[in-house]
């Protein structure tokens, strides 16, 4: 009997021990899940800082550009591929990032449909934008601003009428694998934004005129704030391609 007594309060002075013991790891691993969560809180709301940055940078950089063209009677051709490329371009790929702010609690396929809507929406003001330049103009594509342009909306072209095979992928498995339908479809996609942002630059740098005051060069103010409009714009999109580029050897 008294080794059983003992047997049992040493069997009660372990579990309590292991209950202590157990017990104090629960404040660290706690206190290590509030650190988790705010790390996690930090970063999403830094992101979401840089997406609403890029949004105003967009608006602002299109706002500007059209009333400089307004203002300088160029609204035709400088005004539709602003609105065109910088703005319905830009979004039309931010459309398609998680962290968007403005299409956050979208469906995945909702985007899909806005993304080819935007697209679709750019490519016919780019198109009209080349057409009224096209008229005006006696010599065509010779410039690096118009080699650019024509260039990059050839690839839209190409997309856009190629762009439904990205929609059924699934579908096609047994003809093509699904990634590399992805993979060229975002890299033609990326390509293409960048080539146009790059003639829409160049754009901005031929109008001499185009400064705010003697001081304040707005040309080259347009030229930097389109770069960052491309990098943040972006910024999803190429991790993506690098993804989809990786799992095309496998």
């Amino acid at each position: 009997m008294e080794e059983e007594g003992i047997n049992a309060t040493s069997f009660q002075l372990g579990q309590t021990k292991v209950d202590v013991s157990s017990s104090s790891e629960f404040p660290d691993s706690s206190s290590n899940f509030e650190t988790s969560d705010t790390k996690r809180s930090a970063w999403s709301t830094c992101v979401t800082i840089v997406d609403l940055v890029n949004h105003i940078l967009i608006v602002c950089l299109t706002a500007f550009t059209l009333y400089y063209s307004v203002a300088h009677s160029v609204f035709n051709h400088t005004t539709l591929c602003t609105v065109g490329y910088v703005l319905l371009m830009s979004e039309a790929i931010v459309v398609l990032a998680g962290d968007n702010i403005l299409t956050r609690y979208f469906t995945h396929r909702t985007k899909k449909h806005l993304h080819w809507i935007l697209q679709l929406l750019g490519l016919i003001c780019i198109i009209a934008g080349v057409v009224l330049m096209y008229r005006v103009k006696k010599v065509h594509f010779k410039s690096n601003h118009a080699i650019l342009g024509i260039t990059s909306l050839i690839i839209m072209i190409f997309l856009t009428v190629t762009g439904y095979p990205v929609f059924v992928a699934t579908k096609l498995r047994k003809v093509i694998r699904p990634i590399t339908i992805k993979f060229g479809h975002n890299f033609l996609g990326l390509s293409c934004f960048a080539i146009g942002m790059a003639s829409q630059c160049l754009g901005y740098w031929k109008f001499r005129t185009m400064n705010i005051s003697s001081k304040v060069d707005a040309r080259l103010i347009c030229i930097i704030v389109s770069i960052m409009i491309v990098v943040l714009s972006a910024r999803k999109a190429l991790p993506t391609l690098f993804q989809q580029f990786v799992k095309l050897f496998r």
